[in-house]
């Protein structure tokens, strides 16, 4: 038996920390994998694990906040890079493709932004993990 997520993103109000970019409060699915602060995820990380399938993509999400909860729980920094890896069922090609897309998460006063490596300034790259 597999759960069955219903994440419904709604849009949160814009940040002047970085630069333009849609950011979607995460809302009930971050307390129950540990955190403790609001959490907002980039429309573009979003948009990027789109891929047709609704479930599949509440799924991945999921686990891409889950990872990044792994990652600040275990590096004990405001901020870090690593890379996300998941298969997607191609239904075309009849087959599993792997996808890797780089991502950062920030520590932000209340607030824990998850993002596309490319929706924060480059000068929050310093700290990056594999």
């Amino acid at each position: 038996m597999q759960l069955t997520l219903n994440l419904t993103f709604a849009p949160a109000p814009p940040r002047n920390l970085i630069r333009p970019t849609t950011w979607l409060d995460a809302g009930w699915a971050t307390a129950p994998l540990g955190f403790t602060k609001k959490v907002e995820i980039s429309q573009s990380l979003s948009d990027a694990l789109q891929h047709g399938d609704e479930d599949v993509h509440d799924q991945q999400l999921y686990d891409a906040l889950w990872l990044a909860h792994h990652h600040l729980a275990l590096a004990q920094r405001p901020s870090l890079s690593f890379t996300f890896d998941y298969l997607h069922d191609d239904k075309v090609k009849g087959r599993y493709v792997e996808h890797h897309l780089r991502l950062h998460v920030e520590e932000k006063e209340q607030i824990i932004l998850l993002g596309l490596l490319q929706d924060f300034p480059t000068h929050s790259h310093q700290n990056t993990k594999e």
